[in-house]
């Protein structure tokens, strides 16, 4: 394994700066890891100390490790298709060109975020309003938590599961993601706390950081997914593997996999694949230093998987930066940590 003295020295001063609490990333290729570590505290408070087995409020990773596959396995099922509309699932959708596509390149046209939570609204008002709202797809890439939020419905409606309980079953348990779940019942300890809640007078410390989610009892297709560093491993490891588990079983075909790296968005402002982030001209979260080919996603409460095809490497920071702020600037502490990690690599 490559010395990770360089690695470990920025996020411990990412730690003294107090941008964040700690933090665990891992480095590696379809077979060994390259670097790995966990550094710092989970807790500010308490004395608890990161570890590599410590468990993350992975928030809009959610996005692409419990929907997307889930997504995924049913086209492959014939029981959906990328251009299918909305309205064919959804008469009551307003909308009569929004597509399954639309809605996992973040091109339907509909807005960021509605704080639901604050309306108190039940799933269904949540669907209800997402259905009726208006959309332009395809025009212009909007990040929206909405499209996938409605993905989530999709999956339960058609497949008669919960998501927490279809992903389980089709995706987590298959490549032996053991302790990837939604509403984690383990030791408070082992989970690393969120946000700071002024009207609770603590933590979100074992329950969804997401506030929507968490009116939706934890379970949504963009938020809600908790994970340890050794699971998103083996889920990272099935796209290096080109949809082969660990037992070389495929999982996914090579066909989807390489579908889902697809830029669907060349010609509007960003690059985004099949609910992957694509590498963009300016500001990436991944830097400069990968391949251009690279795909990854963000999660806000500090989290984030890239992929570099080229490279055949798979890359994994989990912080709690909501923890001590959220104004901490995560995306340029990605930039710093993937730039390190190049340079660390090509000696």
């Amino acid at each position: 394994m490559i010395q990770t003295n360089q690695v470990d020295h920025l996020l411990q001063r990412m730690v003294n700066e107090n941008q964040l609490p700690g933090a665990v990333y891992s480095v590696f290729n379809a077979e060994a890891t390259l670097l790995e570590n966990a550094i710092g505290w989970s807790h500010k408070d308490l004395p608890i100390k990161m570890t590599i087995d410590t468990v993350f409020d992975l928030a809009s990773l959610t996005k692409v490790t419990a929907t997307l596959p889930s997504i995924l396995l049913l086209i492959e099922e014939g029981v959906i298709d990328l251009d299918d509309p909305i309205r064919y699932f959804y008469p009551e959708a307003v909308s009569t060109t929004l597509t399954i596509k639309h809605l996992l390149t973040h091109t339907s046209g509909l807005t960021w975020h509605i704080p639901f939570f604050k309306y108190n609204w039940t799933k269904e008002q949540v669907k209800k309003h997402i259905l009726t709202s208006g959309a332009n797809p395809g025009r212009e890439i909007i990040y929206s938590d909405l499209n996938f939020i409605l993905l989530g419905f999709l999956v339960e409606d058609l497949t008669g599961h919960s998501l927490d309980v279809f992903s389980r079953n089709n995706v987590f348990l298959p490549l032996d993601m053991n302790e990837t779940v939604f509403n984690p019942k383990c030791a408070k300890e082992r989970i690393a706390p969120t946000e700071f809640r002024p009207e609770k007078k603590t933590y979100d410390w074992g329950t969804v950081h997401d506030e929507n989610a968490h009116q939706l009892g934890g379970v949504s297709g963009h938020a809600g997914l908790f994970a340890t560093l050794f699971d998103l491993k083996k889920y990272v490891r099935m796209f290096l593997k080109q949809g082969a588990d660990g037992d070389g079983k495929q999982f996914l075909s090579r066909s989807t996999i390489k579908t889902s790296q697809r830029n669907f968005t060349k010609d509007l402002s960003l690059n985004r694949g099949l609910g992957w982030q694509l590498v963009d001209s300016c500001d990436s979260p991944l830097g400069y230093f990968f391949s251009p080919k690279s795909f990854g996603h963000t999660g806000f409460t500090g989290t984030s998987i890239w992929i570099d095809p080229e490279q055949e490497i798979g890359l994994i920071l989990l912080t709690n930066r909501v923890h001590i702020s959220r104004e901490v600037n995560m995306n340029r502490i990605r930039r710093l940590f993937h730039n390190v990690v190049a340079s660390t690599l090509s000696k």
